[in-house]
């Protein structure tokens, strides 16, 4: 996989775990903060877990659909390093939260 230097084009890999490695362009990258931006500030709500994870577990689905629509799939032979890493669907919210934290699991990295 080539990366261009140009940012607008530049790539990243998002792996979704049990999933595989998806190519992402900064477009979609940037779609996908924002969501990770409101998970982060729904999972610093730590009263009430119950009346937030239906929240959760939706924008949770919505960053692994996007990925899989948008981006481009990474062959499993393919040895890539992944610069994001989608937490896989069994998270539960106490680990949620010490992952999406601070800027999230999608921070400065264009």
């Amino acid at each position: 996989m080539s990366y261009n230097t140009n940012l607008s084009d530049q790539k990243k890999v998002v792996r979704i775990l049990g999933h595989g490695q998806f190519s992402i362009n900064n477009s979609v990258l940037n779609e996908l903060n924002e969501i990770d931006n409101g998970i982060v500030k729904l999972l610093e709500n730590k009263e009430n877990n119950s009346s937030i994870e239906p929240e959760f577990e939706s924008k949770l689905n919505l960053l692994e659909t996007i990925v899989k629509q948008k981006g481009t799939p990474i062959g499993s032979k393919e040895i890539v390093t992944s610069d994001i890493i989608l937490p896989g669907k069994d998270i539960t919210l106490e680990e949620a939260r010490k992952v999406f934290k601070g800027e999230g699991i999608i921070k400065d990295i264009y």
